[in-house]
């Protein structure tokens, strides 16, 4: 069959979807699956299938060729915003953006109470927004900044605040902790943590509970040990990076009876810190206890020993998809109500991943 006589028909008749779905899908629109999308892509690739306004061989202008889009990043401390699983989303974003030819502008916001001119005599086409996870900053930056953000296209990475509208992409935290907990039963474990720093973080509590929930499931307790906070977050929110803000927790875990064989931690930065803390007390990660962390951020954990067991959240495709949606959003491709899309994480197994140590003594004496 010639190129040009494939038709969008062909498409989802081989893809096996109807021809609308196939048309969405092309265009990778948020509420297709990733594997309808696949799969019809791989149809369209088969039959060298062409739109048949691309047909002409006449280029279009790509729809945020020139388009002026904001990268806001509201409400934390520079160090947070330096932190892999912060920066690897917005160098997703910003490749996406060069791409497609627009003009982005990294805009820091440290204190919302006080939003840059920049940010508020600009017009912005469209804006990327990461925000603080922790404290109520629908409240801190008030209802003239709110509406600054809001008249425009907007999407937030890495988790929409409480209380704010608007589109949102970032990993499935409720698969991470599943994930988790899933690897640790069938390693052996059936006494399991939860370590928390941040006990007030959206994200982290969300892979939390879905750890908890997923433990339960599978007739385990999984013990939380968060750490509570009862004065408001003052802005910008700073990340832990000291050994001291993780050590109690590990003290109580180790304190615990019967003690925990296995860890989940909810992101890389603190299973680095949860290290440090193990080693203090003569500890073995991977040894005397395993444990399983979420992100990938194969820069910051590079130098533990034994290699951290982590689950990717595939950052940098979420900066991509965050820029696919806010493109929709200004083309009016998308219309809807808000939507919250999620990128699929997937275990990244390494020796932290270490079978309970009754398990690994009765191997050993076999």
């Amino acid at each position: 069959m010639h190129p040009t006589e494939v038709t969008i028909r062909d498409v989802a008749a081989r893809a096996g979807v109807s021809p609308g779905t196939a048309s969405r899908a092309l265009r990778g629109h948020p509420q297709i699956s990733e594997a309808c999308i696949a799969r019809v892509r791989d149809a369209a690739e088969a039959l060298s299938y062409k739109p048949l306004r691309d047909r002409t061989g006449r280029r279009r202008r790509a729809p945020l060729a020139g388009k002026r889009i904001a990268i806001v990043m509201l409400g934390i401390d520079r160090t947070l915003a330096s932190l892999p699983a912060v920066a690897e989303s917005i160098h997703g974003a910003e490749e996406a953006l060069a791409a497609a030819g627009a003009h982005p502008t990294l805009i820091d916001v440290p204190d919302p109470t006080d939003p840059p001119r920049a940010l508020r005599r600009v017009r912005f086409d469209g804006i990327l927004a990461k925000a603080a996870l922790q404290g109520d900053i629908a409240d801190a930056i008030g209802s003239k900044f709110r509406g600054v953000l809001e008249s425009n296209a907007m999407v937030w990475m890495l988790g929409r605040p409480s209380g704010m509208s608007g589109d949102a992409v970032g990993p499935d935290d409720a698969a991470m902790g599943q994930i988790a907990a899933e690897a640790l039963v069938a390693a052996g474990h059936t006494r399991l943590a939860v370590v928390n720093p941040k006990g007030d973080h959206q994200m982290f509590a969300r892979r939390q509970q879905s750890f908890v929930a997923a433990a339960a499931e599978a007739g385990v307790i999984a013990t939380c040990f968060a750490a509570t906070r009862s004065r408001p977050r003052a802005f910008p929110l700073e990340p832990i990076m000291d050994v001291v803000q993780v050590q109690p927790l590990i003290d109580a875990l180790l304190r615990e009876r019967p003690t925990p064989t296995a860890i989940f931690c909810p992101a890389d930065s603190i299973a680095a810190l949860v290290y440090r803390a193990l080693a203090s007390r003569g500890v073995r990660p991977g040894e005397d206890i395993a444990v399983v962390s979420c992100n990938n951020e194969r820069s910051l954990v590079a130098g533990l020993w034994p290699a951290l067991t982590t689950i990717d959240a595939h950052l940098r495709r979420v900066g991509q998809l965050a820029v696919e949606q806010l493109t929709r959003r200004i083309t009016g491709e998308f219309d809807g109500a808000a939507v919250n899309i999620t990128v699929t994480p997937t275990l990244v197994p390494e020796a932290s991943l270490a079978p309970r140590p009754q398990a690994r003594h009765a191997e050993a004496h076999a």
